[in-house]
């Protein structure tokens, strides 16, 4: 009886521990195949002094500034973000957005060191105003450009909010697919 009492005491700080463990795990690591060319002839965004858009914001609200995609993005990059996003949707089985419309917001009073921006795809204009201005999104593309360790990595978060679906990914240089984490969440290689 003594047994089956101390096992059962023991029962739960072991579950604790394994699932700490399984916190701990280094995220799935994968090569993501070439989707579409991963550089061109202008560079991924247009920015100017202090790495800031060249144009004044569409929209402003108290954490973020939104910017027209096609006067910020360039094509070659808005093209491998929506290769990859595409290729994210159909390995998670969602809903296709088609990037026919998109918006680059810039988060403020957030801490960084560097501006960060995110790209935010959509299948039409109107989809992209009810997101971006009347916050009513039924699903979220969203690519978060990183600065770290001398390029930029891409987060990429994949959501449907009525299916109460949400997937992230980290996309790294070079090629490098780390499943199910932020770019943040990815431990530096030293």
């Amino acid at each position: 009886m003594r047994f089956l009492l101390t096992l059962f005491k023991l029962l739960p700080v072991l579950l604790l521990a394994g699932s700490l463990a399984a916190c701990s795990q280094e995220p799935e690591l994968a090569t993501l195949p070439d989707l579409a060319p991963m550089s061109g002839d202008s560079p991924m965004l247009r920015l100017g002094p202090d790495n800031l858009p060249l144009l004044p914001p569409v929209v402003s609200q108290i954490k973020y500034e939104y910017y027209q995609c096609d006067t910020l993005v360039s094509d070659w990059f808005l093209k491998l973000l929506l290769a990859e996003m595409n290729f994210l949707e159909k390995d998670a089985g969602l809903a296709h957005v088609d990037g026919s419309a998109c918006a680059v917001s810039r988060a403020i009073n957030q801490g960084q060191a560097e501006p960060r921006f995110t790209v935010s795809l959509y299948s039409s204009r109107k989809e992209a105003n009810e997101c971006v201005v009347n916050s009513r999104c039924a699903v979220a593309r969203n690519v978060t450009l990183v600065p770290r360790e001398g390029a930029v990595w891409r987060s990429y978060f994949l959501t449907d909010f009525e299916l109460n679906k949400y997937y992230t990914h980290c996309l790294a240089p070079p090629q490098k697919w780390h499943k199910g984490v932020t770019c943040d969440g990815v431990v530096p290689r030293t």
